[in-house]
């Protein structure tokens, strides 16, 4: 249903603890497909994304979304950084999402107050452009923008320290 697109800019450990959220979602048959993001261009990276069965591309900045949703096997992406880990229940709440209001751009916020108030802020009132945390069709990710502000699911994402 999904295809993840993870732009990988931190350690490895922080990409381990977004794929470690991620592939029970595999196994349930939610997430069909991911492809990491890396902009260092680092071997470890690269290995971990080969040892997961996820696609690798080396691409920096907002490039690394569009390339990514290139690479995308689904007409949906989710958009992470690594070592965004959703909370529980993530695919549960995007897959009611899709089913209730499929037309609609979906947002995983921040968990935290400060966070997600300048997320809320930055989509709210600035340029609607793609994010971390995003669940939304590939054609508005190659477009490289919203074309509205996404719903925020009732689910949240913390950041793992790498």
């Amino acid at each position: 249903m999904l295809t993840a697109v993870i732009r990988a800019d931190g350690p490895a450990s922080a990409l381990a603890a977004t794929f470690s959220v991620l592939i029970p979602a595999v196994a349930d048959g939610f997430l069909g497909h991911a492809v990491v993001v890396d902009a260092a261009g680092s071997a470890e990276i690269e290995g971990l994304a080969d040892a997961t069965g996820a696609s690798y591309l080396r691409a920096g900045g907002a490039e690394g979304w569009h390339l990514g949703a290139a690479q995308a096997r689904r007409d949906w992406l989710l958009l992470l950084d690594s070592g965004d880990v959703p909370q529980p229940h993530w695919a549960q709440a995007v897959e009611r999402h899709l089913m209730l209001a499929s037309d609609i751009p979906a947002l995983i916020p921040l968990r935290g107050v400060a966070g997600s108030l300048r997320e809320r802020a930055a989509i709210s009132f600035g340029a609607r452009r793609l994010r971390a945390g995003l669940v939304l069709p590939k054609a508005l990710v190659l477009a490289g923008r919203l074309g509205s502000a996404p719903r925020r699911l009732a689910v949240r994402r913390e950041r793992a320290g790498g």
